[in-house]
């Protein structure tokens, strides 16, 4: 596991989540024109602290929890964010 992705699970922990997952997707997006530096991945979370959040309340909870990260080692965070009953439930 790259450096980045086990710091962004660390960030992401005091979410508590039940379920996470992150995908390094940079390679589908190398030199594409905009990227100054970063990586692309792809998140999906689950957490019961997202019961009552709409989606973008629940991406700002995790883009302030990886502020750090998304200066220099992340460029682009795809989010897909769900509580544990609309995990089970799909």
């Amino acid at each position: 596991m790259s450096d980045t992705l086990s710091r962004l699970e660390t960030a992401l922990a005091p979410l508590g989540p039940q379920y996470l997952s992150v995908q390094d997707d940079s390679a589908l997006h190398a030199g594409h024109a905009g990227n100054t530096g970063g990586g692309h991945y792809t998140l999906t979370i689950v957490s019961e602290q997202f019961s009552g959040l709409p989606p973008l309340k629940r991406h700002r909870l995790i883009y302030e929890a990886a502020a750090a990260l998304m200066k220099a080692d992340i460029h682009a965070l795809s989010i897909k964010a769900f509580t544990p009953t609309e995990y089970h439930s799909k």
